[in-house]
């Protein structure tokens, strides 16, 4: 590959649910975008035969961008470019350069500029200075009230874009309108993710009036690195209520208000163990709102009919995906995240743009 040449192999996270891995080639560099692990559990992008790596870049700190970063060794333990906030949960056992959250910066001498993604704390965008401009929108949400979204403006000729929710396009609003029902009518158990949707559920809550909020450890320790240390990641209306949270929010200790748990699918974590203490009862209303994984407990007990599913939206609507577009005008994009099935259809949404889930992409 010539020094001028650029382009991006999608490992993994295309064509289907799965750990985010891409590897971008371009000044001489090679870079793997993210290095997560599953959906399902214990799932990691198949490395071999992938060759040197310069460096390993992350968008966030969630488990299917990240939890792959054990492979680190087997690529030679490059460096690992992410935010702050995102390096700081990542432990000291794993040399970290820094990114902004939002301005311009540069990795092995390749220009980028990042935004906040209004999806996890730390989370960003990657717009590349490469080829005819590149853009990385790691898992993005415009609609978020807790996380603060940096919409991006620059042009890029290639756009690699969160495609979870494919044309999806219901507002935020309508979720929390079939959501609040449910709440009110007793103790309810939401099993929720503490590094993103978790506490932005606590604070739509707080503010419709609820003051009987309980949390496990997890999300408790999560209200306070929001309140404490990653303030630049929310939106600035947010943070005085997260203060809040972390100071009036009470812990899980029999069904009653709302309760708020981790892991998100139940698999794990206090959710596991509440779920299985609780799931042969009449109470509490058990409630998921993100995505279900086969297999899982939240998969078994929303089959069963013990529990409900009500999305709460954490990625973009056909919408706001139609936004980005008309804003970076690229000639070509790469949804990720969704089913090959949607293909046509985003294809035929994001005209006259090229859409592909095929690689490699030349940038």
């Amino acid at each position: 590959m010539s020094r001028k040449a650029c382009a991006l192999t999608l490992i993994s996270g295309v064509g289907a649910k799965g750990p985010a891995c891409f590897l971008l080639e371009a000044e001489g560099r090679r870079l793997l975008l993210d290095l997560g692990e599953g959906p399902p559990h214990g799932l990691l992008p198949d490395l071999d035969g992938i060759g040197h790596i310069d460096a390993v870049v992350l968008s966030h700190g969630h488990k299917d961008h990240v939890g792959g970063l054990s492979l680190l060794p087997k690529l030679g333990n490059p460096p690992v470019y992410a935010t702050a906030i995102v390096a700081r949960a990542l432990g000291k056992d794993i040399a970290t350069r820094e990114l902004p959250l939002r301005g311009r910066g540069e990795i092995l001498g390749i220009a980028v500029e990042t935004g906040r993604d209004g999806h996890a704390p730390g989370g960003i965008w990657l717009n590349f200075g490469i080829g005819a401009g590149f853009l990385y929108t790691g898992d993005y949400s415009t609609e978020s009230m807790l996380y603060a979204y940096d919409p991006p403006q620059r042009p890029a000729a290639t756009a690699l874009i969160d495609g979870s929710y494919a044309r999806y396009g219901k507002p935020l609003a309508q979720c929390w309108a079939a959501l609040a029902p449910l709440l009110a009518r007793g103790p309810a158990l939401l099993p929720v993710p503490a590094n993103g949707r978790g506490p932005e559920l606590a604070l739509e809550i707080l503010r419709a009036g609820s003051g009987d909020i309980y949390v496990d450890d997890t999300m408790a320790r999560a209200f306070q690195h929001l309140a404490n240390g990653s303030a630049e990641s929310l939106r600035s209306d947010a943070r005085d209520d997260i203060k809040r949270l972390a100071a009036s929010a009470k812990p899980i200790a029999a069904p009653r208000g709302v309760m708020l748990a981790a892991s998100a699918d139940g698999s794990s974590g206090s959710s596991a163990a509440l779920l299985e203490q609780w799931e042969q009862a009449v109470e509490p209303e058990i409630v998921f709102t993100g995505y279900v994984p086969p297999g899982t407990p939240a998969a078994r007990l929303i089959k069963s009919g013990r529990a409900r599913f009500v999305r709460w939206n954490v990625h973009p609507r056909l919408s706001d995906t139609l936004a980005l577009v008309r804003a970076v005008q690229p000639k070509t994009v790469v949804p990720a995240f969704c089913d090959r099935s949607e293909l046509d259809g985003l294809a035929t949404a994001l005209a006259p743009a090229r859409v592909t889930m095929d690689g490699p992409v030349a940038i």
